[in-house]
């Protein structure tokens, strides 16, 4: 199955879709066995953080020791009680602070673990398709074993990516500060036409910029696996990169996102839910699961699938074999621009 450059070009979502499955369906055995290595760990601490406790909300109990002091400053309890009632009181903020300390702890941690397997797992998929696209032998071995060559890079450029994340937030949190102390009015009654104008334009604009930053970490991530760049170099190309195709890499990721979020939305409310039997619950969980593995595979596929789509676009060349060749030494046809990429045999003239 040929696919040249100007196929490429005018590929829309569906057709990246299709491309995608394509993919997938060429090497099946390999993309399960990094979806069984990689992915699924990765879906399970996904998954994992629907089932970390949000600390609860203040209530009546949470009240106890403040009316404990009020008693003691108006000298309304006996001194016989003094001892325990202190003694409720410091249990009462340890276990407070224990309910709050924990959940964070244990979100740090699944973060931590997300970033450390989500490296192998991207790259895996990503080198896995680019072998598949060079006509070059692939093995999971393979794909594993070059994961330390790619790992400072991917990191450098997840740096670079949250640096900007950092700054953009930054600002916006004080734009917003000085909308709400200097434009919208203290009493929420005498809110103006203008002033609600004004704050749904900063909310928006930092939604819209959100997303934008997002998908220029998507493509830069990929641009640094597939080229010898990282860093700030590999955020700028990926800016780039995108251009011209922005509504096809938005509509992926609002597509991929929203499927994301369903699923572990279905995944919190068995774990949650009641009124359904045991047996039914895990069933659903492990399907949850199944689906999430899944799309996490193809949510790599498919953004590889757009790089190659943005650099057909942009008439730039898809050197995959040159580059490919300084993780494992195997020589192979190198593709151009003008050049025909296929999924198996030799690249076409």
């Amino acid at each position: 199955m040929d696919r040249n450059s100007a196929e490429f070009e005018s590929m829309g979502i569906l057709g990246i879709y299709r491309e995608a499955y394509k993919v997938t369906l060429s090497q099946k055995k390999i993309f399960s066995q990094i979806a069984l290595a990689l992915l699924l760990p990765l879906a399970l601490i996904f998954l994992a953080q629907t089932g970390i406790p949000v600390p609860p909300a203040n209530n009546t109990q949470i009240n106890s020791p403040i009316t404990v002091v009020d008693e003691y400053q108006t000298g309304n309890f006996e001194d016989e009680n003094q001892s325990g009632y202190f003694e409720y009181g410091y249990s009462f903020r340890a276990q407070i602070s224990s309910e709050t300390i924990t959940p964070d702890a244990s979100k740090a941690i699944c973060w931590l673990l997300i970033s450390i397997l989500a490296v192998p797992s991207a790259f895996a998929v990503v080198y896995t398709v680019a072998c598949i696209y060079s006509s070059r032998d692939i093995t999971f071995r393979k794909a594993t074993s070059v994961v330390p060559k790619v790992w400072k890079r991917l990191a450098k450029t997840f740096l670079w990516n949250f640096l900007i994340v950092l700054v953009y937030n930054t600002i916006l949190l004080v734009i917003l500060i000085l909308v709400i102390t200097k434009i919208l009015p203290a009493d929420p009654k005498s809110i103006t036409l203008l002033s609600a104008i004004t704050m749904v334009s900063v909310i928006s604009s930092y939604v819209i910029g959100n997303m934008y930053i997002i998908l220029i970490w998507l493509s830069s991530s990929i641009t640094t696996i597939l080229e010898d760049i990282s860093g700030s170099k590999a955020v700028k190309k990926g800016k780039d990169l995108i251009k011209g195709k922005l509504w096809i890499s938005l509509i992926n990721y609002l597509t991929l996102q929203f499927c994301y979020e369903n699923i572990l939305s279905v995944f919190s409310s068995v774990l949650h839910g009641e009124g359904v039997a045991m047996v039914g619950r895990v069933s659903l969980g492990i399907v949850c699961l199944v689906l999430l593995v899944i799309l996490l595979h193809f949510g790599l596929v498919i953004q590889t699938v757009i790089y190659l789509v943005c650099k057909s676009y942009h008439k730039e060349s898809i050197s995959l074999a040159d580059h490919l060749d300084g993780f494992l030494p195997v020589s192979y046809t190198s593709l151009s621009s003008k050049e025909n990429v296929q999924l198996d045999g030799e690249a076409s003239p």
